[in-house]
């Protein structure tokens, strides 16, 4: 008798250690998802590009590279132009700046003195992980600092366009350093956390409402940045009285135009919203070509005189 009652009461204990183990191997594969994820967010893929510098024989970049304000190396392409005028060129999350040479030879073809660079940890540049914009606005105010030891260069007239994260770091980084005198906002995330609920999954691979969270908590874990707090919606007013133009493809499903919505209610003025009714993500210039060219051009020879 007290044999079989002893027996009946261990089933329960059996099954509340057995009930523990299961919770745990699933909690330790949820995070191990999550580590996961955030070594892809951190450490995106190479890119990959239909072409090269060499598809563009109207330019002809001198390799320099300077010192961030973040300790690190930032390799760059000087493009000089006809004019003193220069604009500084971010690329997008994932990219180097080989993504922006189509925008460097436009804006050379008009005159403009251009300077691309890799991101953190792109391309030839140091940096251990992306930051979704907390260093990357650091190393782009780095790269007006070396403009600003250049003789070829007017100190009075430099100007920033950028793709995506690249529009974003633009953002952030023309708040903060009055010598970014007008800035070209293509596609960029109004903060980090509408940004992820909407390209977590195209970027990562996984479904953004499980490991979403997760994810950027174990990115703040492992970069020390809290990129929640990356919020270029609430730094854009700043640019202001400085011009700013804010580009959005209406069919953008990675980056979606309310960001931009966003952005540009947020701005001062004086500002402009070129809202281009077809293309995808960062695909202006691919769908309104002569138009994206001319609309950009004329924004920023109006804007650097």
């Amino acid at each position: 008798m007290h044999s079989a009652l002893g027996k009946t009461s261990r089933w329960p204990r059996r099954l509340l250690f057995l009930s523990a183990i299961v919770v745990a191997l699933a909690s330790a594969a949820f995070f191990g998802i999550g580590w996961t994820a955030s070594e892809r967010a951190i450490h995106p893929a190479a890119a990959h590009y239909p072409k090269a510098l060499a598809d563009f024989p109207d330019l002809h970049p001198l390799p320099v590279s300077f010192e961030s304000r973040t300790q690190i190396r930032i390799a760059a392409w000087f493009l000089p132009g006809e004019r003193r005028a220069t604009v500084v060129l971010s690329h997008g999350y994932g990219d180097n700046q080989v993504q922006m040479l189509p925008y460097a030879d436009f804006l050379v073809r008009q005159g403009f003195t251009i300077l691309t660079y890799d991101m953190r940890n792109r391309g030839g540049s140091g940096g251990d992980t992306v930051t979704f914009g907390g260093l990357e606005s650091l190393d782009l105010v780095s790269a007006v600092d070396y403009l600003m030891t250049r003789p070829d260069v007017d100190h009075e007239r430099i100007g920033a366009l950028g793709l995506s994260l690249g529009a974003a770091t633009s953002i952030l980084a023309a708040a903060a350093d009055a010598r970014i005198k007008a800035v070209v906002d293509d596609s960029g995330f109004s903060d980090v956390p509408s940004a992820v609920a909407s390209s977590f999954e195209h970027f990562i691979g996984l479904p953004p409402v499980l490991f979403a969270p997760l994810t950027m908590s174990i990115v703040r874990l492992r970069t020390g940045i809290d990129v929640k707090r990356i919020r270029p919606v609430d730094a854009i007013a700043r640019i202001g009285p400085r011009p700013l133009l804010i580009v959005h493809c209406m069919n953008d499903q990675v980056v979606p135009p309310d960001n931009s919505e966003r952005n540009f209610r947020a701005a001062r003025e004086p500002k402009q919203f070129w809202r281009i009714p077809t293309g995808g993500h960062v695909e202006g210039l691919d769908v309104a070509g002569p138009e994206y060219q001319a609309r950009v051009s004329r924004f920023f020879t109006e804007s650097l005189r």
